[in-house]
Order: structure tokens, then sequence, then C-alpha cells
């Protein structure tokens, strides 16, 4: 039904912009026909007169309330009329109005980190500007309003409601914008994704992420999604597939061998496959220095890994070397009779070989293990001796190194000691020397 014909007068009035005016009249016509108050027309002209009032510097005075009653008139028209008939036909200013306070609002908010004050008007600015630009109702054509959007997502960002946030950045990125001052918005919501351990997000906007902004390094989030919610098993695959698809970058294997090395020392881990993340984690830092010589640290931990494994073999000798310590301890008392005397000494002496065989077998192995290691973290010190000015890790790894060569070097020295004299000599000057340089770096 139309009511127009009823607020004829109203409508002439406001034509002239007299807002006070058009109030009585519009008071007149609903004291005449109460039913018109609640009509479409009639909530919404009683909302564009009143902000109208708002508007007029000396009449609000009149009228302190006049924003507030123009508002909630117009929350009621929305849900009376969807087609936006009675704002198509007298003017759109009142939602501009709303729009505009919010906005404001919403800046004075932010500007003073009242985060909550904030993130609500700008909820409001962007609730109305998409209403404005999907009607066509604004001279810009845009689709919505990208500086509401933006605000909106760092006050909710800044207020702790990271779902909210999240929303508000995906609209932005869904459109593809993908300025600089938005490149944040995109790392919030892959670290969101990985927070909320949503996969199928996680790897969409990752995507679209790495096309938008393809000069970044975007696989640090890559590895933290994988290193938080991966189990070991799909790591290794993980890995196993970019090393067999030729996708894999330095700083991937680097990750790969970090989690890894994690992964040796997890609870309720196996010696075997402990054992096994071990040598993973060895390739993977393998890898990574192949990509790039001056990788010291990849180079260091490629020798801890080897370190690491003559550490083992090293624990099995001293646990052989304590049973024949025990062997001897808990020996019987001889037997008085000769003949089985000679019975038990033999069986002793069998108990004995059969464990220093043990070790004999694990001398060649653990030899293996230091020479790597020692070639391994000398690469990462040479790489550095040279350097007048150290970097955190720079310091942490050249510092480390000096004395893992020391400790390395001590037990090539021992172990040739009484034998050969010449390597002795050797092993002790390198010992020496490593050992003499650990106040060097500290």
């Amino acid at each position: 039904m139309n009511y127009a014909q009823d607020f004829k007068k109203v409508q002439g009035i406001l034509l002239l912009k007299k807002f006070d005016a058009a109030k009585m009249e519009y008071d007149k016509a609903v004291t005449k026909n109460a039913s018109l108050a609640t009509t479409p027309d009639g909530v919404y002209l009683k909302a564009f007169i009143y902000d109208g009032l708002a508007k007029d510097s000396v009449i609000a005075k009149k009228y302190p309330n006049a924003f507030e009653l123009m508002n909630t008139a117009i929350e009621e028209y929305m849900k009376m009329d969807t087609s936006f008939k009675a704002a198509k036909e007298y003017g759109q200013d009142p939602f501009f109005t709303i729009y505009f306070k919010a906005f404001k609002d919403g800046v004075a908010g932010f500007s003073g980190k009242d985060w909550k004050k904030s993130a609500e008007n700008f909820d409001i600015a962007v609730r109305y500007s998409d209403l404005i630009f999907s009607k066509g109702w604004a001279n810009s054509k845009q689709k919505f309003d990208t500086t509401s959007l933006m605000y909106a997502g760092y006050a909710h960002q800044n207020a702790g409601n990271k779902a909210i946030c999240a929303a508000y950045y995906k609209r932005l990125i869904d459109a593809k914008i993908n300025s600089s001052e938005l490149i944040d918005a995109y790392r919030y919501l892959l670290v969101y994704y990985i927070d909320t351990k949503d996969k199928s997000g996680f790897d969409n906007y990752y995507k679209i992420t790495q096309t938008a902004y393809p000069a970044e390094n975007w696989f640090e989030y890559k590895t933290d999604y994988i290193d938080k919610h991966y189990s070991m098993e799909e790591k290794i695959a993980s890995f196993d597939e970019m090393i067999a698809d030729n996708t894999i970058t330095e700083f991937a294997c680097q990750m790969f061998g970090d989690m890894f090395m994690a992964g040796k020392s997890m609870d309720g881990v196996s010696a075997e496959l402990s054992n096994s993340y071990l040598l993973k984690a060895q390739d993977a830092y393998k890898k990574a220095y192949s990509m790039n010589a001056n990788n010291f640290a990849a180079a260091f931990n490629v020798g801890i890994s080897y370190y690491n494994q003559f550490s083992v073999l090293d624990d099995k000798v001293a646990e052989n070397i304590r049973t024949l310590q025990s062997l001897n301890t808990n020996r019987p008392a001889p037997s008085k009779d000769p003949k089985k005397k000679l019975l038990e000494d033999a069986k002793f002496k069998a108990s004995i070989d059969s464990v220093k065989k043990l070790n004999v077998a694990l001398d060649q192995p653990i030899i293996v293990k230091v020479d790597a290691a020692i070639e391994w973290i000398e690469k990462a010190y040479n790489n550095l001796k040279d350097k007048d000015k150290f970097t955190k890790p720079e310091k942490n790894v050249i510092s480390r190194s000096v004395d893992f060569l020391a400790t390395l070097y001590s037990y090539k020295r021992d172990k040739a000691r009484g034998k050969d004299q010449k390597a002795y000599d050797d092993f002790d000057a390198k010992y020496n020397l490593y050992d003499t340089l650990h106040d060097k770096y500290q």
C-alpha cells in the first residue's frame, strides 16, 4: 500500500529542508491517523526528519536525542521494508549519517586504544556501508568500504576477537586486495588457521597468500602448521614428497631438520624410532647445506647429529665396561677342585671375552661417527672463524663448535694414547687449539 499521499505535506516541507516544521506536520498526520506511524513510510519519514534535526546545530539542542531516535527508526524500518522502497523514494540520508558517525566514533576509539568501542562502531560502519554500496546509493561503484573493513579487522584483532577479525580479513583477501598495508592481515589469517587447526582453511589461504605476495617467504607458516599439527610420520611424508618433486627450499630443509631432531626426544619414542628421526634430521640438514655452503647452522646440526650417534655408541661401550666390572666384582669364589676350577675359569673368560668383543666391534663405527662429527662441525667453525662480529645465532654456533671439537679431539687423542704417538700429538694439538678458543667465543 502507498502511504505517500498521507505524508504529501510532510514531503513538501522536507524539500525546503525545514525539519522542525516537517516534524510538526508529521505529528499532525500520525495524530489524525495513528496507524500511519507504524507503516514503512511513517517509520522512515520519522527517521528522515530526526536525521535532519540532529544535523542542525541550532535545532538539535531542542532535540538532544534526535540521532538515537533516528537510529532506532532506521533499524525498525529495515525489518519492515526489505525492498527499501521508502528509502529510494525519500532519499538515503539517514543511512549515510549512521555510517559516517559510526566511522568517526570508530576512529576515535581506535586512536584512544579503546578497542571494544572502536570494534563496535566499525561493525556498524561496515554493516551500513555494505548496504549503501550494495544498493548503489553512493557515487562510488566500489563493492564495499575497504577502509571500514580494515579498521574493523584491526580493532577486533586488538580487542582479541579472533574469529570476527578473521572474518573481516577474509573479505578483504577474498577481494584480492594485496596492498602493502594489508600484508599483516594475510599473516594474521594464516596464524588464525594454524591456531584453530583448520587445515582446509590454511591450505586455501596459504595458496592465496603466496600468489598475493610472491616475493615474501611464506613457508615459515607452512612449517609452523606442519610442526604443530602433523604427526612425525606425516612430517616425514611431507618432507619426502617435497624432495621427490624438487620443490623443497633451503629454509624448508632447515625447518624439517629441526622438527625431526625434536621428534627424537619426544616422550614414549623407542630407541629405534629416535634413531630414525635423528638420521632423517641429518638428511634434511645435509640437503640444506648442499643448497648453501654458507649455511653454518645446517653444517653444525649435521655435526651434532653425528655427535649424538657417537654418544649412543659410546654409552654402549660404557655399559659394557660396567658389565665387565660387575662380572669381576660378582665372580664366585674359585672351586678347590682343579678340574672344576679349570672349567669355571674357561667359562668366566668366555663371558669376559664376549663383552670385550662387543666393544671391539663398536670401535670402528664410533670412529666413523666421531670423524663425521668433526668434519661437519669444523665446516661450521671455518665458515665463521674469520668474522669480526657475530650475530647471536652465529656466536651460539661458534662457541658450541669449539667446545664440541675439543671434546671430540680429546676422545681421539685418548684412543691413540700408547698406540700411535704421532696421532696422539696431532690430536692433542687440535684439542689444545679448540680448548683455548673456548673463552674467546663466550
